[in-house]
């Protein structure tokens, strides 16, 4: 049979309702670890990224405490869950009364109902008040093993230290709607906290463009700062103000451990028998800036088989370059219409009257191009070929050339309501016949009859 009763004074009781609001933004159970010299609340969030532990001391937090596992010996312990609402309904928020008014607690005793002759398991709550006033609560408990989330501060070689009540001014100028936070340190000598978001609205699959707020703080405003340049450190906003509210309750500094992105993080301060440790993943990049405290690290020269695979990539890279160049030199030009030749079969321009006389320096131009710079995005202007050709686009129409034009003539009886027709072939037919001259059979005076 387990023994357990400690005493609480209404400061004391005061922070428990203050830990029991931060762990309940973690999760809706709380678990219990009681040991011969410690209590311990533990949380766990629902996505098991945020672990969550606050320990009370039995000599300093406690005015009364006594623990007697019923077994483990000197290591046993004693551990529970229960909801957090059950509890905040117990240890309210305003329990300690500093001017001693009528109906204020004096002090809050916790006994541990485990008894083979009782039918159920109870947490027994009495919040002794002035004028004789007592409050009994009885808490049921579900029996768990607790577990613990392993942190090495050894291999946490970036850490920083501020108090709370200058983060908590940093934290109000965030968006009510981010989810992340930032962490970035610069070599300019700031540290920047800026929190966003990543969501999509209302499911049409348009991204959010909310206010990104960064704010950049000074590393001397910090008690201790000693963190490598260039490191990202993303984690959630929610996560980052449960913790800093809490902190600003004790009026303590606020402590961050953290070795590299995508490795845990943890945040730990602690004041009067109290301390918090709060566990959180993390994500974000390293831009690989040089460590403003630490040590760079040394850089070992490349082994001979990084050589080689360095070599074949640079003759691999070589090898496409050359096949994309030969597979451009072996494809033809595509073959121009016969609109487009004159009499002898040389190419002409469009809208021009003289032929292309040298089709074969235009190829050898365009291959001298591709040959100085085929990935170039920028195209030479003081070439005077080009300018030539240029010219040569934009001469005048030649007439005579076969178009295709539109017929908005209103004789509908030359043919079956034609549309379209060879303005071309047109032209030259109605000039032949303008010229062609019938001799006269018979003279005027010689027809008879018509009349």
């Amino acid at each position: 049979m387990t023994v357990l009763n400690f005493t609480l004074t209404p400061e004391a009781a005061s922070k428990v309702h203050d830990l029991l609001v931060c762990l309940g933004k973690f999760s809706e159970t709380v678990a219990v670890e009681a040991r011969r010299e410690r209590f311990t609340f533990t949380a766990l969030n629902s996505s098991k990224s945020a672990y969550c532990a606050v320990t009370l001391d039995g000599k300093q937090f406690f005015s009364e405490y006594e623990c007697i596992p019923d077994a483990g010996g000197a290591d046993g312990r004693f551990t529970c869950s229960m909801y957090t609402k059950a509890l905040l309904s117990v240890f309210k928020g305003r329990l300690y009364d500093p001017l001693g008014r009528d109906g204020a607690v004096e002090r809050c005793e916790v006994g541990l109902q485990e008894q083979n002759n009782e039918a159920y398991c109870r947490f027994i709550v009495k919040m002794v008040c002035n004028q004789g006033v007592t409050k009994t609560y009885k808490l049921t408990y579900e029996a768990v093993d607790v577990m613990h989330a392993l942190f090495d501060r050894s291999i946490a070689r970036n850490r920083w230290s501020m108090h709370s009540g200058a983060i908590r001014e940093y934290i109000e100028y965030f968006g009510t709607k981010t989810e992340l936070l930032d962490i970035f340190t610069g070599e300019d000598g700031r540290c920047v906290f800026k929190s966003y978001t990543e969501k999509i609205s209302d499911g049409k699959e348009i991204l959010k463009h909310p206010l990104v707020t960064a704010v950049a703080v000074n590393t001397s405003d910090f008690e201790d700062f000693s963190v490598q340049a260039g490191l990202h450190i993303v984690i959630s906003v929610k996560d980052f103000k449960a913790i800093v509210l809490h902190a600003d309750t004790l009026k303590t500094s606020l402590k961050a451990y953290y070795s590299a992105p995508a490795r845990p993080l943890q945040f730990s301060y602690g004041c009067d028998g109290l301390v918090a440790q709060f566990t959180l993943m993390t994500s974000g990049d390293y831009a690989g800036a040089l460590p403003t405290s630490t040590p760079a690290p040394e850089q070992h020269s490349a082994t001979p088989q990084q050589q080689s695979r360095q070599a074949s990539q640079v003759q691999s890279t070589a090898s496409e370059r050359t096949d994309k160049r030969s597979l451009r030199s072996e494809m033809p030009p595509p073959v121009q219409p016969a609109s487009r030749r004159d009499q002898n079969g040389r190419l002409r321009n469009p809208g021009s009257r003289q032929p292309s006389s040298a089709p074969l320096q235009s190829q050898a131009a365009l291959t001298q191009a591709e040959s100085e710079d085929e990935e170039s995005l920028f195209v030479p202007h003081n070439d005077a070929r080009m300018q030539e050709e240029e010219d040569a686009a934009w001469a005048p129409m030649d007439h005579e050339e076969e178009t295709l034009g539109w017929d908005a003539s209103a004789d509908n009886d030359v043919a079956a309501f034609p549309t379209f027709r060879d303005t071309g072939s047109m032209s030259r037919t109605t000039t032949a016949d303008s010229t062609t001259v019938i001799e006269p059979t018979q003279r005027l005076s010689e027809i008879q009859g018509l009349w």
